[in-house]
């Protein structure tokens, strides 16, 4: 028989994890407002800027890469791209950025880096429903394959978090590491099937693509919306491997350099 003390215990974790989830998404309301104040177009400019790459880039890269319905091909790895590199360029100094912050006040941390990936995460996933009811009215869209955009998303959102913790709680002390995340991003976008698809790139390069774990997950999302893309298994296995090592590491070095913060700020 469980005695009174465990009851309580129970419901004191469970008031703590709500409080704690509370907190997140009033950070990340918070974010989302932000963001969109006083700004005419609001949330138009999430889609805007993909609209206007995917113009230029289709225009440029159509003269050398074949692949059927181009512009819609790049429109949805552009908008998860922006996701991705906004995240990443955002999260990196966001607890640097707060020190006032924290230095008046005692909360979850890493509420910050955060919360500003699930705002911009609501971000991509309503424009990727608004991409894809366009679909289903000018497109031949599969129930069951479509159901692959959603381990595709949550995959994203669970890498994008860890490396972000990573980077957001080294960045306190390497402050050179939120230059470097600047740099490596525009390499990272060329070594991503973006712009093209896995299936075209040569053999002997594919181990590359298995170090980068943005690989499978944007092979899931033209093979989900427009059944274009080479799932390859072997190089999904490596790029699920090496995310979780990714997201470990994030919870692992954030929670072993929190205690200083304050101190390198």
């Amino acid at each position: 028989m469980f005695c009174p003390s465990f009851w309580s215990q129970r419901s004191h974790s469970k008031t703590l994890m709500k409080n704690y989830f509370d907190f997140i998404w009033a950070m990340t309301e918070k974010e989302i407002k932000a963001r969109y104040k006083r700004a005419v177009f609001g949330f138009l400019w999430v889609v805007l800027n993909p609209i206007l790459q995917m113009v230029i880039i289709g225009v440029i890269f159509s003269f050398f890469i074949k692949i059927p319905n181009y512009f819609l091909f790049l429109f949805p790895g552009l908008l998860v791209w922006t996701f991705f590199s906004l995240s990443m360029s955002k999260t990196t100094p966001s607890i640097v950025f707060e020190r006032s912050l924290l230095q008046k006040a005692r909360f979850p941390i890493e509420a910050i880096p955060i919360s500003i990936v699930l705002a911009n995460f609501f971000n991509v996933v309503i424009s990727l429903v608004l991409f894809l009811v366009i679909l289903v009215v000018f497109q031949n869209v599969t129930f069951p394959q479509i159901l692959l955009l959603i381990p595709a998303l949550i995959w994203l959102l669970v890498f994008t978090i860890g490396f972000s913790l990573l980077t957001a709680s080294l960045n306190v002390k390497y402050r050179d590491v939120n230059f470097f995340v600047q740099t490596i991003l525009i390499l990272w976008f060329y070594a991503t099937p973006i712009v093209y698809s896995l299936s075209i790139v040569p053999a002997k390069l594919l181990p590359f693509f298995s170090l980068n774990p943005l690989t499978s997950i944007f092979e899931l999302l033209h093979l989900s919306l427009l059944n274009q893309g080479n799932l390859d298994y072997q190089i999904t296995i490596v790029n699920i491997a090496i995310s979780v090592i990714v997201l470990l590491a994030g919870i692992i070095t954030f929670k072993r350099e929190v205690r200083t913060f304050v101190d390198w700020l």
